[in-house]
């Protein structure tokens, strides 16, 4: 009888001890959902590291438009395509893709 009841005692600290393990797994605190939320974190951190980059940069910015003249003439040449009086501005047409050479060289080469 003695040997029975150690057996049940074992067996039922046996099913104890693997509950546990499945509950500190697998519960809504457990390592995995501990994992997950880190992983959010990291996530988050990067996004907010972003952002500060980005409102950094826009405090640069607006620092040059209100104190540096050079940078708002090319801001306005470039993006408002502002001239001074007296100036000639040449716009050549974009550098056609590698793609375009290729079939310029086969449709040349068919030509001859």
């Amino acid at each position: 009888m003695q040997g029975l009841v150690s057996r049940i005692a074992v067996g039922v600290f046996g099913l104890l001890t693997i509950a546990m393990l499945l509950l500190a797994v697998f519960d809504e605190r457990g390592a995995l959902a501990i994992r997950q939320r880190r992983l959010e974190k990291e996530k988050l951190q990067q996004e907010i590291d972003k952002a500060v980059q980005e409102n950094e940069r826009h405090r640069q910015e607006i620092k040059d438009l209100r104190h540096n003249p050079q940078y708002i003439e090319r801001k306005a040449r470039e993006e408002l395509k502002l001239v001074k009086p007296g100036e000639i501005v040449l716009e050549l047409p974009d550098a056609p893709a590698k793609n375009d050479q290729a079939r310029e060289k086969d449709s040349s080469s068919e030509q001859k």
